[in-house]
């Protein structure tokens, strides 16, 4: 039996790929088994190799490994691109009636199924990778009619022969292989559980979080990776009262955005690094007529445009310092998929209590990568909503000046003025990205200026003091070696230990969510003999932040090749250097 088991299905662009892995994911999910993806895909817009990996185990999977067990190749390129990762045990299912020959290691199992002939006999040749995964059920022991669920959702709305067709497919791949194989010698064999899981991606996360938090009004403009965040709630939102809007260009977006939640509605927009710096020009105005609005920034490698399907964290600078002149603001990174959901609904919810942007940072991997996780992971009763000074109709007096004019932007001890939504009785103001006075009327009066700068700034000390700008932790918490890390390193991290502890090297783990502000670590740091820094960058842009914070130098570990880390990778890395010199100061 195989309880952690690696499959992939490989080939050019528009070959299906993605809707077959998501097809398999969502089946073992449906067995009761964990699963954790992994695409690859080119940054153009038609062709170029794509692949889509499944790791699967009856435990918890947080990462991707060095590892492939089954191979569905549609192309030669698919073969050669995973070598590294297949096999003695590998099993490789390809078509051998196509126009090429596949070269197939020896020591590995060639599987040669007529894919096309067998699904055009099912009904269409288009369900050739549908038969394959027929025939990868058949290897690892997998019961195909798990495939029954998943094929109904996926083309339910096809009608009804759609159904039976695929399911017809499936099962003419299974039998072809049961006939004509004896693969007992691989010994695989999925264990199935009666666990009921969900399986979800950091993108839908992210949408499904911004529901539950009470968003009400999206706007965006379509960008790789951050474009599915917008179609999650497409359809949606609609059924709670909101909208989204497809702006025409991201400076769009954002402005958008902004007159929502300037309209009193709960706001965001999504984007990625070039959009991000289109956006950047409004960073300022919110900040400066203290509206709420959350910005997702869902990370991918750059500058320019980059390696748009490509993985990285590069954009940590731009979220704390974009914009010009001095912008408060929080900036708020999720560490996993499950924390998407949550961070989202925190960032809501500071962007109210405090009246200024707030930055959600994501990257690629986490926003394309599908995990299984409980239902209780998402409890709804959990998630609580607050709306800060919001005024109402008896609240209003306290905050009106001698003539009868509300104060939004009132001078307080924390900084933080009361607001009043369009239609709200004396509630009437204006605020503007001039500098103003406590009405929001310009004004370049010199005391004023100070007092307004100050009392924006207020706003996040008193979050500082207020809120919990914690971290999580795992490993030997006695550990002499600290490994830090932010997003989405999180789970190759905590499986990296593994193999670590088996090489009798004890590690303490910390993860930060929060960026701005950030978590004190000076004691921890001081407390370690060795501080390493996890991130994927090619700078080291959160190192360079924890070095000012503990005027420490510190260890790096940096990757920018656009592909994530693994987590055996990580092992070996973290192993290589603890035996360097730490870096002069």
């Amino acid at each position: 039996m195989a309880e952690d088991l690696n499959w992939a299905v490989g080939g050019e662009a528009g070959d299906g790929i993605d809707s077959t892995g998501k097809i398999f994911a969502q089946a073992l999910a449906r067995a009761g088994r964990h699963v954790f993806t992994s695409k690859d895909f080119a940054s153009r817009i038609r062709g170029g190799y794509t692949a889509y990996k499944i790791r699967t185990s009856v435990d918890q999977v947080q990462s991707v490994v060095d590892r492939l067990d089954i191979l569905v190749a549609l192309t030669q390129r698919t073969i050669d691109e995973n070598l590294d990762e297949l096999h003695e045990g590998s099993a490789i299912i390809y078509d051998g009636e196509r126009s090429w020959e596949a070269e197939i290691p020896d020591e590995m199992t060639a599987v040669d199924v007529p894919l096309k002939s067998l699904a055009e006999e099912a009904g269409g040749a288009i369900m050739r990778n549908i038969v394959a995964l027929g025939a990868a059920c058949e290897i690892t022991g997998f019961d195909v009619e798990y495939l029954d669920e998943a094929l109904e959702k996926r083309f339910g709305g096809k009608g009804s022969k759609i159904v039976e067709n695929n399911k017809k497919a499936a099962r003419a791949g299974q039998e072809y292989v049961q006939e004509n194989y004896d693969l007992s010698h691989l010994g695989y064999d999925l264990e199935t559980t009666d666990n009921d899981y969900v399986l979800l991606n950091g993108n839908e996360a992210v949408g499904m979080g911004a529901l539950a938090a009470g968003c009400r009004f999206y706007a965006g403009y379509p960008i790789t990776p951050a474009t599915s965040i917008m179609e999650y709630l497409t359809g949606r939102i609609e059924e709670y009262g909101g909208h989204v809007v497809q702006a025409e260009d991201e400076l769009s977006a954002i402005n958008m955005a902004l007159g929502g939640a300037r309209a009193g509605a709960r706001a965001m927009t999504a984007t990625s690094g070039a959009g991000i710096d289109l956006m950047t020009e409004t960073f300022g105005l919110v900040a400066q007529s203290e509206t709420p609005l959350v910005i997702a920034d869902v990370q991918r490698s750059g500058p320019s445009t980059g390696m748009p399907t490509k993985q990285e964290q590069g954009d940590l600078n731009m979220a704390l310092y974009g914009g010009h002149g001095e912008v408060p603001r929080f900036v708020v990174a999720p560490t996993s998929i499950d924390e998407c959901f949550w961070k989202t609904v925190e960032a809501f919810n500071l962007a109210e209590k405090y009246q200024t942007p707030v930055f959600l940072v994501s990257d690629l991997a986490m926003s394309v990568t599908e995990q299984t996780f409980p239902p209780e992971a998402f409890d709804m009763d959990a998630v609580e909503i607050d709306r800060g000074k919001l005024v109402d109709d008896d609240e209003v007096d306290e905050w009106l000046d001698a003539q009868g004019h509300f104060r939004a932007h009132a001078v307080t001890d924390d900084g933080i003025s009361p607001r009043a939504i369009p239609g709200m009785t004396d509630g009437a103001h204006m605020s503007t990205g001039l500098e103003h006075d406590e009405l929001g009327r310009r004004t370049e009066d010199e005391d004023e200026r100070v007092q307004q700068v100050d009392k924006r700034n207020r706003k996040v000390e008193t979050a500082r003091e207020r809120e919990d700008w914690d971290y999580r932790e795992f490993g030997d918490e006695d550990a002499d070696n600290l490994v830090i890390s932010w997003g989405s390193n999180e789970g190759a991290l905590a499986e990296a230990l593994e193999y670590l502890e088996e090489d009798g090297i004890d590690v303490r783990v910390i993860s930060v969510p929060y960026i701005f502000p950030r978590p004190d670590l000076s004691d921890e740091i001081e407390a370690a003999d060795e501080t390493i820094v996890v991130e994927c960058n090619a700078t080291g842009q959160f190192a360079d932040l924890i070095e000012h914070d503990v005027l420490t130098r510190v260890k790096r570990i940096n990757k920018y090749t656009g592909v994530r880390f693994k987590a055996d990778e990580l092992a070996d890395e973290i192993t290589a250097k603890l035996s360097e010199e730490v870096p002069a100061q």
